[in-house]
């Protein structure tokens, strides 16, 4: 199993300095990659509930967010092998064929180390201040992908739908990786998971228990099996929103990597051997990881979790 630690590019650590020590460290640490994630903004009033959150609010750290494909380019300057990821961009709220460009370009400048991860969007707040109809935007993201597919293959590039059209155009640089980097598709419901076993290159989830994450890989990959597609060539990442705790967490229903450190590497390790491709641990919404020194300590201690005793 892959191993990756969050940049920190919300909350109070999302400074220059902090973002450019994580990435350097965790490349210096054997780290396997960096990742991002979308949000847009963060409602006083929120017409669609947080999910997992008791109040159903996001957590005060979302109302800082550095634009996270920003943060994954500047990363890519100041290291060399670690992968870059985004766990995941809400498609919806771009235009296909401008994202698949800057997308190119980002894999081209970083010679190779994107990985794309591809979500719908859960808040109709942001929907809105995108402009994007909340009840379409299943069709939207799902049309969306294949567009960015049809930019990044030969030129000339051509597409027609119902929401993005392009006329036969040449469109370059394509991406260094062939034949576009990696598209992992983060879902919840059915048919979203029905839809990243036609669509996608693999899974991402996160905020669910490790059995329900496990249950969604398996059903994403049931979907590609079913197509006649190799799901052994099929990652799945998990994005691990760790929440650490002194004592255990008696919650059948506990979110992965929520609870004390033996639950934590417990969560782990039985992801591995479900296997999931890749974990990767975010503490933005840790409270002793609100500084540098914190988010180090946090790199140092998960670096190891596979082989070694829970952290002291």
């Amino acid at each position: 199993m892959k191993l990756g630690f969050a940049l920190p590019h919300q909350g109070p650590v999302a400074t220059r300095e902090n973002m450019r020590r994580v990435a350097t460290e965790a490349e210096q640490l054997g780290y396997d990659t960096l990742w991002t994630n979308d949000r847009l903004l963060s409602p006083v009033n929120a017409k669609t509930p947080y999910p997992g959150s008791p109040d159903g609010k996001l957590n005060e750290e979302y109302k800082i967010h550095l634009e996270h494909l920003t943060c994954l380019t500047y990363a890519s300057a100041l290291t060399d092998k670690i992968g870059l990821g985004v766990s995941v961009i809400n498609v919806p709220f771009h235009n296909p064929i401008m994202l698949a460009k800057r997308l190119s370009a980002m894999d081209v400048l970083s010679d190779g180390r994107l990985i794309v991860g591809l979500g719908l969007g859960w808040s109709e707040d942001e929907s809105d201040a995108a402009g994007i109809p909340f009840r379409e935007r299943g069709r939207i993201g799902e049309e969306a992908i294949l567009c960015m597919k049809a930019v990044w293959g030969p030129d000339p590039v051509e597409f027609h739908g119902k929401y993005f059209n392009l006329e036969p155009a040449y469109i370059g640089p394509k991406p260094v990786q062939k034949p576009h980097p990696p598209i992992l598709v983060g879902a919840f419901m059915p048919k979203a998971l029905d839809r990243a076993g036609r669509l996608a290159d693999g899974f991402t989830g996160c905020c669910a228990s490790a059995d329900a994450l496990i249950s969604m890989m398996n059903t994403v990959k049931e979907a590609a099996r079913e197509r006649g597609r190799d799901v052994s060539r099929m990652p799945t990442v998990m994005r691990c929103l760790v929440t650490r705790t002194e004592t255990r967490v008696d919650d059948p229903n506990r979110p992965v990597t929520v609870g004390n450190w033996d639950q934590i590497r417990d969560d782990v390790l039985k992801m591995r051997e479900a296997g999931v491709s890749e974990a990767f641990f975010d503490v933005a919404f840790q409270p002793d990881a609100q500084n540098q020194r914190g988010l180090l300590d946090y790199m140092e201690k998960f670096r190891n979790i596979l082989e070694s005793p829970v952290p002291a």
